[in-house]
C-alpha cells in the first residue's frame, strides 16, 4: 500500500523538535540595537554542508538529484543587493542577475509616487526558507508582490536554503544589511534576547482566531512573557519515509518496522552498496542533521535538559543512540557521502531510490506525488520508530517576525496580515503539496488534505506533541538557550564526532555536554 495514514512522529530541526526548529532561523537599514551575539559569527563562518544557492527557488527537492554550490554573493541584503547569477528573486528591490526572474511589485521608484493604502511606501524585504517547491516559493513571493501594488511598497521576497538559513540572517543581523521580515525556525526567543524582534501581539491577536484557531501547541515557540514575537505560519512535522518493494523482499510484507531494531534489521538486508544503503540518516553539520540525532537519541530515552532546564544532553539514551549510528557507519548502512549532506540531500538520496529509510517533512512526498507516481506507488509515510523508551513526537513551526531595525514596521505587520489570510496561505500549501502543513484547524479539513489520507494523523499528532524541552518547564531563558545551542550545531558535531572523529559514544556525548554548557553560559539572564 503507499503512504498509509498511520499516526507519526517527527524530527525536525533539533530544536525543530523544540519547535526551536524546531523551537521547528535585518530590517532593511543598518541601525543597531545590540551587537550580534557570539554564537552567530561563528556559525555564520564555517558552514561546512553545501547549500544551494542563496536566493534560488528550486531546491534539490524539485530537480535532480544533485547538490549544489553557493554562488557568490550568496546572501543577499535587504538594501537591495544583486542576488547571484541565476537567482530567482520575487519582488522589485533587487536587480536581478543575468537570467533571474523577476516578480515587481511596484514600478515606479517609491518616493516620485504618493503613499499607497494604509500611507505605505518604500521597499519592504522579506527572507524565508525554500519550501523544496519552486511553485510554493513563488506563490509566496507573488502574493507580497500583490500586497506591495496594492500599498505602493516594492515587496520583494527572497527564500533561502534551510541548511545555512540561520547562518546567513545571523551574518545579515551582524552586517546590519537585514530583512524586514524574516521567517524563523526555531530562532524566535534567541533574537528576543537580543532585543532585536518587534512585539506583533496586536496583530497576532487577531490572526490567531482565524481558520478555526491556530493549534495552541505552536504558541510557547514563537510567545516570550505573555508577548507574541513571530506569526506561526505552518506546523513542521517529521515522517519515516520507506521504501515498501524493499520491505517485501526484505520481510515478505508490504509494512513498515515500527522500532529502530526492525530498521536496523531490514536495512541490512537490502543494503548493496554502493547502489543502495539501508539507512538515509543525515549526518551533516546542517539542522536535518541535528534532528535526526535528537528523533533518535529521545526515542531511546535521552533529554537535552534536565528537570530544571540545565544541559544534560550526556546520558545514557544519548549515548544508546550515537552508538546506534556509529554501528550503522562502521557497517556501512549509511552512504559514505552523509557527512556533507545539506538539507536536501535525503530527499536528493530517497528520490534516486539510494537509500531504503529516510527521516523527513513531508516535502518528499510533495515531489513524489508530482514528479514520480511510480516510487509514490512504493512509499509509505509511515511514523518514526520507536526506541527504548517510544517515539516522542514533537511539532515545530517557522514563523514571521519583524526586526525591530525595521524602517517598516507598520507595513510589514499589513504584509504579514495579509499572506496569514486562510485563503492566501492554503494556496500556498496546496503549492508547496505538503511540506508545510497548517496552522489553522479548519484548514486540515480542505478538500486538498481531505483527498490525502496520509496526513489524516497530522492535526492528533500536533495535539499530542511533547517538546525537546521535557522535563523541564520553559522559559523565556531556556528556550533562548536552546536556541543558541541549536544554532551552533551542537548536536549535529556530537554526531559527527561518531562517525568523522570515531570518538566513542561516551566521549562525543561529554563534549557535547560541555558545548551546551558553554552556550548556555553565553547567554546573558
Amino acid at each position: 500500500m503507499a503512504l498509509a495514514n498511520k499516526p507519526f512522529s517527527r524530527r525536525h530541526v533539533v530544536l525543530g523538535a523544540l519547535g526551536l526548529g524546531g523551537l521547528g532561523l535585518l530590517a532593511a537599514c543598518s541601525t543597531a540595537g545590540p551587537s550580534a551575539p557570539t554564537a552567530a559569527p561563528t556559525t555564520a563562518a564555517k558552514p561546512t554542508s553545501a547549500p544551494a544557492s542563496a536566493a534560488t527557488t528550486a531546491p534539490a527537492a524539485t530537480s535532480a538529484p544533485a547538490a549544489t554550490k553557493p554562488a557568490a554573493g550568496a546572501t543577499t541584503p535587504a538594501g537591495g543587493a544583486t542576488p547571484a547569477a541565476g537567482a530567482t528573486t520575487t519582488g522589485a528591490a533587487a536587480t536581478p542577475a543575468a537570467g533571474a526572474t523577476t516578480t515587481t511589485a511596484g514600478a515606479a521608484t517609491p518616493a516620485a509616487k504618493p503613499a499607497g493604502a494604509g500611507g505605505f511606501s518604500g521597499k519592504l524585504t522579506a527572507w524565508g526558507i525554500v519550501s523544496f517547491t519552486k511553485d510554493g516559493d513563488a506563490l509566496l513571493g507573488q502574493q507580497m508582490a500583490e500586497w506591495g501594488k496594492a500599498n505602493n511598497v516594492n515587496a520583494e521576497y527572497v527564500p533561502l536554503p534551510g541548511s545555512d538559513y540561520d547562518a546567513k540572517l545571523a551574518a545579515a543581523v551582524e552586517s546590519g544589511a537585514i530583512p524586514d521580515v524574516p521567517m524563523m525556525s526555531g530562532q524566535t526567543q534567541y533574537y528576543v534576547a537580543q532585543n532585536r524582534l518587534v512585539d506583533i501581539s496586536d496583530i497576532f491577536d487577531t490572526i490567531k482566531n482565524l481558520g478555526g484557531g491556530m493549534f495552541p501547541q505552536l504558541f510557547p515557540y514563537v510567545q516570550v512573557n505573555g508577548k507574541t514575537y513571530s506569526i506561526p505560519m505552518e506546523s513542521d512535522l517529521s515522517v519515516m519515509y520507506v521504501r515498501l518493494d524493499l520491505m517485501e523482499k526484505a520481510t515478505g510484507k508490504r509494512q513498515s518496522p515500527t522500532t529502530w531494531d526492525d530498521v536496523e534489521a531490514i536495512a541490512r538486508k537490502v543494503n548493496d552498496p554502493p547502489k543502495l544503503f539501508g539507512i538515509g540518516f543525515t549526518l551533516g553539520r546542517t539542522p536535518d542533521g541535528s534532528g535526526n540525532i535528537v528523533t533518535l537519541l529521545r526515542a531511546d530515552g535521552g533529554t537535552l535538559v534536565d528537570k530544571d532546564g540545565k544541559p544534560a544532553i550526556n546520558n545514557d539514551g544519548t549515548v544508546s543512540a550515537l552508538t546506534r549510528v556509529q554501528r550503522w557507519w562502521k557497517d556501512q548502512l549509511i552512504p559514505p557521502d552523509s557527512p556533507s549532506w545539506d538539507d536536501s540531500s535525503n530527499n536528493s538520496a530517497y528520490q534516486s531510490r539510494r537509500v531504503a529509510f529516510v527521516w523527513n517533512p513531508a516535502s518528499i512526498f510533495a515531489y513524489l506525488d508530482q514528479n514520480d507516481k511510480a516510487l509514490l506507488a512504493d512509499t509509505d509515510q509511515a511514523p518514526v520508530p520507536k526506541g527504548k523508551v517510544g517515539a516522542p513526537s514533537s511539532v515545530g513551526t517557522w514563523s514571521w517576525s519583524i526586526f525591530s531595525a525595521s524602517k517598516q514596521v507598520d507595513a510589514a505587520k499589513s504584509m504579514i496580515q495579509y499572506i496569514m489570510q486562510p485563503d492566501k496561505i492554503e494556496a500556498v500549501y496546496e503549492k508547496v503539496g505538503g511540506r508545510w502543513y497548517p496552522v489553522y484547524k479548519d484548514l486540515t479539513k480542505a478538500k486538498f488534505w481531505a483527498d490525502r489520507p496520509y496526513f489524516n494523523s497530522f492535526p492528533t499528532a500536533i495535539e499530542n506533541s511533547v517538546p525537546s524541552w521535557v522535563p523541564a518547564t520553559p522559559t523565556p531563558q531556556l528556550l533562548t538557550q536552546l536556541s543558541a545551542a541549536d544554532q551552533k550545531r551542537i548536536y549535529a558535531e556530537m554526531l559527527q564526532d561518531v562517525v568523522v572523529s570515531n570518538k566513542s559514544p561516551q566521549d562525543a556525548a561529554a563534549a557535547a555536554q560541555t558545548k551546551m554548557e558553554q552556550a548556555f553560559a553565553e547567554v546573558k539572564k
